[in-house]
């Protein structure tokens, strides 16, 4: 897993005062921040705030949790086998999605805005009330880019947990809990496409706002330190890492296009109150047809 979040540890953040920054109307300019001024921070604050919405909403956490119960119960039954492997692969790397703690990482920085007495729910993008310095936004800049890598990596683990659960169901053997884990990844795949989608969003605009925050203020961080740690900053053509599928990528864009209409099934069913009554015997002829379908959508007429 690509994926080392000691290497850019967010240092204590010092944040200066809007007050320093900001000159009166007739004032002499404060020459140490003067690359401060001309940079529309409010209009960065809100692009910030928007980006890191996606991350405080609770569907990746709630499947990681289903996920972790599936295991679990099946453990006994299928742990030597190849497919679950792969499930066993894909609860491996949603757990060290879950100790990089993205939530509480961006919640660090919003707090640095904003003065300590200022509520979370008064928080206003104009009535900011400080600027978080060049360093600690140089190391959290770092991890969002090993995020957005880590969840690219979880992405292409779950086409091969959909790859291998279909073969399982191409064989009608152990339909309940092939066509859950299908559904569930497919939903956790397209999930975490909008969440990559968003962390890199997010650091591209930290890239261009980062010149424009104030030095930090604590002597025993120098500029040179900070100079280190942004060469180390990756570009943002990697965030994105190439996605090695099981029996090669010829079926890349068939799958995912599969996973994304699982996907959005999953999704609309959420919203059913009401499922239809069906005896026994159709619904294993409506699993089997579906299954029949799925497996000539991904693989074509061939088999």
């Amino acid at each position: 897993m690509d994926f080392d979040a000691r290497e850019f540890a967010l240092p204590e953040c010092h944040s200066v005062m809007r007050s320093k920054f900001e000159t009166a109307q007739g004032g002499i300019p404060n020459p140490v921040f003067k690359n401060v001024d001309g940079w529309n921070h409010t209009q960065s604050l809100g692009e910030f705030t928007r980006l890191s919405a996606t991350f405080a909403r609770q569907e990746v956490p709630h499947d990681r949790r289903l996920l972790g119960r599936i295991f679990y119960r099946n453990w006994n039954q299928h742990r030597n086998a190849t497919y679950f492997r792969r499930l066993y692969e894909l609860r491996r790397a949603l757990r060290i999605l879950e100790q990089a703690r993205p939530r509480e990482l961006i919640e660090q920085i919003a707090q640095a805005f904003y003065s300590p007495e200022t509520a979370k729910g008064a928080r206003k993008i104009s009535n900011w009330a400080a600027l978080p310095c060049q360093h600690s936004m140089t190391a959290f800049a770092g991890r969002i880019a090993h995020i957005a890598r880590l969840v690219s990596k979880i992405q292409a683990i779950c086409c091969n947990v959909y790859i291998h659960f279909t073969a399982q169901v191409a064989q009608t053997l152990f339909m309940p809990l092939s066509l859950v884990v299908q559904g569930l990844s497919s939903r956790m795949y397209l999930l975490l496409g909008i969440w990559h989608q968003d962390l890199s969003a997010l650091y591209a605009m930290l890239l261009r706002w980062l010149p424009r925050l104030p030095a930090c203020p604590d002597s025993l961080s120098d500029n040179k330190l900070t100079s280190e740690m942004a060469a180390k900053l990756p570009q943002m053509d990697s965030l994105t890492l190439p996605q090695p599928l099981d029996g090669g990528v010829s079926r890349a864009a068939s799958i995912a296009t599969q996973m994304r209409k699982d996907a959005e099934c999953e999704i609309a069913h959420d919203d059913d109150d009401v499922l239809p009554v069906e005896t026994k015997e159709n619904k294993n002829k409506s699993n089997k047809k579906r299954a029949r379908q799925r497996i000539l959508d991904i693989y074509g007429d061939g088999l």
